[in-house]
This record gives C-alpha cells, sequence and structure tokens, in this order.
C-alpha cells in the first residue's frame, strides 16, 4: 500500500535551484518512432499518448518509471481514511491557463470525461473502475470513495490528466454521465483552443503523424522544465530516425534499433541511455470467433480455441534466438506477462522450453497432423524491430508444419483492425502502465469487457473465471504480501491455459546527443520535462 511521505511535497519545489535559468532557454529536439495520434489526454490509451499526456496534462500522482515510487502532482498529499475512504489534499499553487486555480469540480470532471470520449479506440475506464464517488471536502481537498477496498487507486489516477471543467458547476459523480452532457470535444484539445490541462509543458501545435511542438509551462507550480521548447517530430522510419539523429536535426531518438548501435556508439558525440522496461512483445491467438479469420485448413473450426495449439505455439517459438539474434541482446525473453523485479511476478512459472518436435506432436494430438494454414499479423512501426521478429516467428510456427503467411500494417490501421477482431493470430505489447504487475495482468489476461476496462489489450479474447477470480479479489486487498500471491497465483493461472503468448520484454533505448541530460524509464515513456542540458 502506497504511504505518503510529507516531505515529498517539498521536493518538487526545491529542485528548482538545481537549474540556472540560463540553462533553460532552449530547444529539444526529439524524433519518435510513433507519435501521439491526439492530444486528448483521456482519448487513447496507448504508449504513445500517455506521453504526451505525462508531459502537457497532470495528473493527481505520478508513478516514476525510473524509481517506482508513487510521486505527488495534482494532489500534494493524501491519506487512508478507511478501507475505501481517500482524503486528498489538492497543489493550491496549480493553475489553468485561463488563470483559475485547479478546483475539486475539475478532478470530478475528469475522472467523469474518461468515460464519455468519443470514439476512442482505447479508454482508459479500467484506471476509474474502483471509484464509486468523488466529492468536494472543502479547503482545498476532495475525498475518493472506492466500491472495495483498492490499494492501487492513486497509482490508477496517475493515469488520468485533469482538465479544467468547463460547466462552470460540480458534477454529481456515478458509473454513468455524472448528470452531464457537455464534453469537451477531442478536436479542441488537438486545434490548441482547449487547454490539456496543468503540465510542465503547454501544447503549442500538434500536427498529427508529424510533428508536435510544447512550450514550457513559466506557471508551473512545481519543478520547471529544464528546456524553454520541446520539438516531436514523427520518425517511424528506423534509418531516418538515426540519419536525424547523425545529422544534427535532433538530440534524442526512442527505439533506437538493433543494427544502429554500432554507428551511434562510434560517432563520438552520442551515448545511449537505457533500462529494461516492462513492455512485454507478445502473440495473441483468438479464442473466441469460430471460424476465425484468416485460418483455413481446419474445416471451419477455430484451432486456437484448443489450448493443446495454443501450448504447440508456446513451445515452437525459440525466445532466447529472438532475444539475442533478432533483437541483438536488447530484450529478455519472456514466459510471463510480468518482468522479474515488478510487483506481482511469479518467480516459480518455468521458461516454455523450446520443443518443435513436442509442439508437432501436440498439433497431431489436436487432429492437425498436417497443421493448417494461418495469416500472423504484425504492427511495422510500433516496435522495435517488431516486423522482423514477426517474420522469425512465422519462420518457427512453419517448422511445426504450419503455413503461415505474414502480413504487416501500419500503426494508424492496425489497432483499429486488431479491435475489431480481424485477425487470427497478431503481435503486440502491453506495459505496466501504473508500475506495477496487477494493472497489466488486468489489461492483458482479464476477460475483455467482463467489467469496464478490463482486458484493454486482450484483443484474443482470453478468458478465464479462475484467472478472473484472482484478479478481482487482488484489486480489493490492501496488504501487500496476500495481493501479490494473488498476482502471481492469476499469472500461474494464465501460463498454465496458454492464453497469451508471451515472446520477451524490451529494453528501453534511447541515444541521446553529449550535452543533453535524458532520463530513461522502465514504461518507456518520453519524459521530456526531466531533460536538461549538462
Amino acid at each position: 500500500m502506497e504511504k505518503r511521505s510529507v516531505v515529498q511535497g517539498a521536493i518538487l519545489a526545491g529542485i528548482v535551484a538545481v537549474l540556472p535559468l540560463g540553462v533553460m532557454a532552449q530547444e529539444l529536439r526529439v524524433g519518435v518512432a510513433a507519435l501521439a495520434t491526439s492530444a486528448d489526454p483521456h482519448f487513447h490509451r496507448a504508449g504513445y499518448n500517455f506521453d504526451l499526456r505525462e508531459n502537457t496534462s497532470d495528473a493527481l500522482t505520478y508513478a516514476n518509471g525510473v524509481t517506482g515510487d508513487l510521486e505527488p502532482r495534482l494532489a500534494r498529499e493524501w491519506k487512508i481514511v478507511g478501507d475505501t475512504e481517500w482524503l486528498l489534499t489538492l497543489e493550491p499553487k496549480a493553475v489553468f491557463a485561463s488563470g483559475q486555480p485547479l478546483g475539486a469540480d475539475d478532478v470530478i470532471y475528469s475522472i467523469c470525461r474518461v468515460r464519455n470520449v468519443p470514439n476512442s479506440p482505447g479508454l482508459y475506464t479500467s484506471f476509474i473502475e474502483s471509484v464509486a464517488d468523488v466529492t468536494d471536502a472543502g479547503n482545498g481537498q476532495i475525498t475518493i470513495r472506492t466500491k472495495t477496498p483498492d490499494p492501487n487507486l492513486l497509482r490508477s489516477l496517475s493515469n488520468i490528466g485533469i482538465v479544467e471543467n468547463p460547466t462552470g458547476k460540480t458534477l454529481t459523480f456515478d458509473d454513468s454521465t455524472c448528470g452531464n452532457d457537455n464534453w469537451l470535444e477531442t478536436n479542441g484539445f488537438n486545434d490548441g483552443s482547449i487547454s490539456t490541462g496543468i503540465g510542465h509543458y503547454k501544447l503549442a501545435s500538434f500536427t498529427p503523424d508529424t510533428e508536435i511542438r510544447l512550450e514550457r509551462n513559466d506557471s508551473y507550480y512545481g519543478t520547471p522544465a529544464g528546456y524553454q521548447t520541446v520539438t516531436i517530430k514523427s520518425l517511424p522510419d528506423n534509418s531516418a530516425r538515426i540519419a536525424a539523429l547523425l545529422g544534427n536535426a535532433v538530440d534524442v531518438i526512442n527505439a533506437v534499433p538493433i543494427n544502429a548501435i554500432d554507428s551511434i556508439e562510434t560517432a563520438g558525440n552520442i551515448h545511449l541511455a537505457d533500462m529494461p522496461s516492462t513492455l512485454l512483445i507478445f502473440l495473441l491467438p483468438d479464442q473466441h470467433q469460430e471460424p476465425t479469420p484468416k485460418v483455413s485448413g481446419t474445416d471451419g473450426k477455430n484451432p486456437y480455441l484448443d489450448p493443446r495449439v495454443r501450448r504447440a505455439l508456446n513451445l515452437a517459438i525459440n525466445r532466447d534466438e529472438i532475444a539475442e539474434t533478432v533483437m541483438g541482446g536488447m530484450a529478455q525473453p519472456a514466459s510471463q506477462i510480468i518482468l522479474e523485479g515488478v510487483f506481482g511476478h511469479n518467480p516459480d512459472l518455468a521458461p516454455y522450453p523450446y520443443d518443435p518436435a513436442k509442439a508437432r506432436e501436440l498439433l497431431a494430438e489436436a487432429g492437425y497432423p498436417d497443421g493448417f494454414s494461418l495469416t500472423l499479423t504484425a504492427p511495422s512501426d510500433r516496435y522495435v524491430n517488431g516486423a522482423q521478429v514477426a517474420q522469425a516467428v512465422a519462420a518457427m510456427l512453419s517448422q511445426i508444419g504450419l503455413d503461415v503467411t505474414l502480413e504487416t500494417f501500419p500503426r494508424s490501421i492496425y489497432f483499429n483492425k486488431a479491435s475489431a477482431y480481424e485477425y487470427s493470430l497478431y503481435l503486440a505489447g502491453a506495459a505496466a502502465d501504473t508500475g506495477e504487475g496487477l494493472s497489466q495482468m488486468i489489461n492483458l489476461a482479464a476477460t475483455r469487457d467482463s467489467k469496464p476496462g478490463w482486458g484493454g489489450a486482450n484483443r484474443g479474447r482470453y478468458s478465464s473465471k479462475v484467472t478472473d477470480g484472482y484478479l478481482e479479489k487482488a484489486q480489493s486487498t490492501l496488504d501487500d504480501a496476500e495481493r501479490e500471491s494473488l498476482v502471481r497465483a492469476a499469472a500461474k493461472q494464465s501460463h498454465e491455459d496458454d492464453g497469451i503468448i508471451p515472446l520477451y520484454h524490451e529494453l528501453g533505448v534511447w541515444a541521446v546527443r553529449d550535452g543533453v541530460h535524458f532520463e530513461p524509464n522502465a514504461n518507456l515513456l518520453n519524459i521530456y520535462y526531466t531533460a536538461r542540458p549538462e
């Protein structure tokens, strides 16, 4: 259970002295593999949108991807009043671009809006699922009541940017519309007519698929950002991203491709910043539809409904070879969802062996001695070496008698198709958005849509009442040891069901021009406000 030290509140303000004003009037230029699809802080639950939100729209708290700690943001302090009641003190110095100070009505409106974002391809509702009520407690405080005890409440709310309430009134919180029909439009955030909230940076311009420009918020209540402006360029092509860095067009790039390591290390004025990440790259087979898309040779059956077929896929993949050869050592082979060292990782789960002979045997037992035809689908521009990994997986599956066709789509198309269940076997990724494993398990292994926000990344629709039961109980268990035991049990069950086919946890790697301090983090977010000239 998170505990908040009184000292923390003073730290944010105190660090300002570390940054002389003269070094802050500069531009940071960044090239990213995937640009945010919207400036709306509640529009789409995806890593590249978390990036922009974290820099421009503070939440009540911040789950630090470097230390793992929960830190104050718009809530300067908090305490647990009872098993299901939290009292939060809002930051009195936090002011919106309009000049209006942060109030309880803004928090209530923002949390209510999460359920009411039109045309969202991935809502943030799982982060607020446990919230039963939010009320103004007076004196700059709010009370949040939960449906059941929720030890990760403030970690979940660290993903919800707080925007200014346009209604002029305090809403009454409920599980639907909160009695309101005046919801800010996503296009207004994108064109700059609506402020994204209170953050280290303000949005200066948003050009989809091209460029985002940020300006330092000089009215920010805490530690000021280290650069006056940040220009974020969309450079999905690996070669173009590397060329921009080596050609001095950008100062930082993320998702460093494997084949660029040598050229970066020999450039002389560029260094690497890296750390293990919670991002799991995995395959998901369709475990719902029959027949399933893009599969033939099965007499109309969905072969992935048979656990023997799913186990065969797991045994057919040489994870060590993918991590070492395809990923150039910049990955850690995975046989479970949660990264080692992260809350909820189960140390008792043995790695899946590479055993193609056993895989062929299992296919024969399932009624497919000659295999069947399938399509493996992957994004072409979302994950480091993602397309190459998919090619390697396709070759491995072919070795057990499966006739595999590989197709790739740009991410702008890929995830919409995945959400429409147009794939039978697809590659994707999911990270621990709150910095611990429970949220990651709920996002990936919980039955999709069994509760609002559950199974957001589970487009294969793996479903287990046993797994769900462990996760549901873990959500309301305040005791850390008991909660971790439940998460580990859920991980064990999903492992035994072969509901997910884990491949590896990606190593987060940035390339940074000398003279720039840039912090990597396990959540693979690009945090621009901690960057500074050296």
